[in-house]
């Protein structure tokens, strides 16, 4: 698939958050193959530059295959799920800092409550307005989606 999407975008690095509590493995993965699908998945839709992966919920007998700095897995129990939070938006502001502008985001997060998606809001808008960065929210449908849906919902013809 060629490129559809302008440069820096293309070369600068993708960031992709994913909470695995509300947005399950698409059908017929598993962890260890889910990573290397999401790579592939964002090559195919033209983003070729570094991604940076970071997975959160409860891991807990999940076999990830993650031989990279570039993936880091967050594990939190059902319980925790302000602290889950707080983790996802200090990764973003971190990952901001460590990307060059502009790059692109990808949230999964699933459908948020309120008071999460003012969070993620208001962190996402200061970084789109001041520090040219571009964040794509995914929200799930039911059932869950795969990881061509969540690709799917990156706008085309350009960031």
């Amino acid at each position: 698939m060629a490129a559809s999407y302008s440069e820096p975008y293309i070369s600068n690095g993708t960031g992709v958050f994913w909470d695995m509590d509300h947005c399950k493995f698409p059908e017929g993965r598993t962890a260890a193959d889910l990573v290397p699908t999401i790579r592939q998945m964002l090559l195919s839709v033209g983003l070729r530059g570094p991604a940076s992966i970071r997975i959160y919920g409860d891991l807990t007998g999940l076999d990830f295959q993650v031989a990279s700095d570039d993936v880091k897995l967050n594990h939190f129990h059902a319980a925790e799920k302000r602290e889950k939070m707080t983790k996802i938006l200090e990764d973003i502001v971190s990952w901001s800092g460590e990307n060059p502008e502009p790059s692109l985001g990808i949230l999964n997060l699933g459908h948020l409550d309120e008071a999460d998606e003012a969070d993620i809001t208001e962190v996402t808008e200061l970084l789109e307005t001041q520090k040219n960065y571009h964040f794509v929210i995914v929200t799930p449908p039911s059932p869950p989606p795969t990881v061509v849906m969540f690709l799917r919902s990156i706008p085309r013809g350009g960031l």
